[in-house]
C-alpha cells in the first residue's frame, strides 16, 4: 500500500513537472524560434517573466483537467479567456500569429503530456484515473 502510493506520487509529480515547468521551458524555446521565423521584435512592455510561466503553467493544468475529467469545455474555456486577456494585441496581424502559434502549441503539449501520463498510469500505475473519474462523475 505504502509503495503503491509512492509509486503514484512519483509519477504524477513527474507528470505535473513534464507538463508545467518542462512545458515552460518548450514553449518559451518554440516561441523564440517562431520570432526569428517572424523576424519581428515583440515589446514587452514592463510585464514580468514568471507571470508568462505561472500562467502558461497553469494553462496547461486546467487543460489537463479538462482531459481526465472528459470535459473539453475547459478547453474551450481556456481559449476563451487567453482571447479575451489579448483581444487588443490581436489587431496586429504578427502578435496574432505569434500569440496562435504559443497557444496551439501549449495546447498539444498539455494534451501529449496528459495522453502519455493517462497511458502510463493504466499500464504500469495504480490506474488512479478510473477512481478520478468515479469521484467527478
Amino acid at each position: 500500500m505504502i509503495g503503491e502510493t509512492i509509486h503514484i506520487i512519483v509519477y504524477t509529480s513527474i507528470g505535473l513537472f513534464v507538463l508545467t515547468w518542462l512545458g515552460n521551458l518548450v514553449c518559451r524555446k518554440m516561441l523564440n524560434y517562431c520570432k526569428i521565423g517572424l523576424n519581428v521584435t515583440l515589446s514587452n512592455e514592463d510585464i514580468d517573466p514568471r507571470t508568462g510561466r505561472w500562467i502558461g503553467g497553469l494553462e496547461r493544468m486546467l487543460i489537463s483537467f479538462g482531459i481526465l475529467a472528459n470535459s473539453w469545455e475547459i478547453l474551450v474555456a481556456v481559449i476563451a479567456l487567453k482571447t479575451v486577456a489579448r483581444f487588443k494585441e490581436l489587431d496586429e496581424r504578427i502578435q496574432a500569429e505569434y500569440f496562435l502559434v504559443g497557444s496551439l502549441f501549449s495546447i498539444i503539449w498539455a494534451f501529449a503530456t496528459t495522453m502519455l501520463w493517462m497511458l502510463y498510469d493504466i499500464k504500469f500505475g495504480e490506474n488512479i484515473l478510473k477512481w478520478v473519474q468515479s469521484i467527478l462523475l
